[in-house]
């Protein structure tokens, strides 16, 4: 992201070679790493069941060339995207972590460079073997997180399940709450959302009325 007349806006090519010029990700103690960036960078309000099923097909496609994944991603739809990949990624067995900031990289107060060595070394980890969050020193089950705070820099929380690591001076990962390590040789296996727009959500509340759901359920909603 990089500062406009508008306020912040993706800028092809502006984060990778702002790495570049980032010591710590030239570090001997950082892994080996690649960067991918997409052709069409989007804000991540904009995200949609097209981009899920784009970013699980290139994981797949490099999945035997790499230890772990980490997928760059803004705060907004993080969580949903987090949500999606879990359910999309069958039988993964190597870690594939979301992460961001609250203010961009290249701010002088950006969270953002602590928040991407964390997810990079967390993605080493074998055990880790499945889609989670990692923001502001706390590893989160991706299908269980959701996004709290706008302003302050623990914007994610996992209300109803445990945190699966923690990082500080040392490394804690919270082993009792890990998925089981599936089978690795059995190879990775994607599911692919259909782009269907017309899908709705309903929230049921006390005293909802027939008449409501019959309207509510119309077509196109599906």
């Amino acid at each position: 992201m990089t500062a406009t007349d508008h306020g912040y806006a993706p800028a092809p090519g502006y984060l990778g070679k702002l790495l570049a010029e980032q010591p710590e990700f030239n570090s001997a103690n950082m892994p080996d790493v690649a960067f991918k960036e997409y052709e069409n960078i989007i804000d991540s309000s904009n995200a949609t069941p097209w981009h899920w099923n784009k970013i699980a097909e290139d994981i797949a496609e490099n999945y035997d060339g790499f230890d772990g994944f980490v997928i760059l991603h803004g705060t907004d739809t993080m969580a949903y995207s987090a949500s999606a990949l879990s359910f999309q990624l069958g039988n993964l067995s190597k870690p594939v972590i979301l992460t961001g900031s609250q203010i961009p990289f290249a701010e002088i107060r950006s969270d953002a460079r602590e928040n991407l060595i964390g997810a990079i070394q967390l993605a080493t980890k074998p055990k880790l073997s499945e889609v989670s969050v990692y923001f502001h020193n706390e590893l989160y089950r991706g299908n269980r997180t959701t996004k709290t705070d706008s302003s302050g820099f623990a914007a994610f929380e996992s209300p109803n399940y445990p945190t699966l690591a923690r990082v500080g001076i040392e490394i804690d990962i919270n082993k009792r709450y890990l998925l089981e390590e599936n089978d690795a040789s059995n190879g990775l296996d994607i599911i692919h959302f259909q782009n269907n727009p017309e899908v709705g959500t309903l929230q049921i509340f006390p005293g909802i009325t027939g008449r409501l759901l019959h309207n509510y359920l119309q077509q196109p909603v599906k």
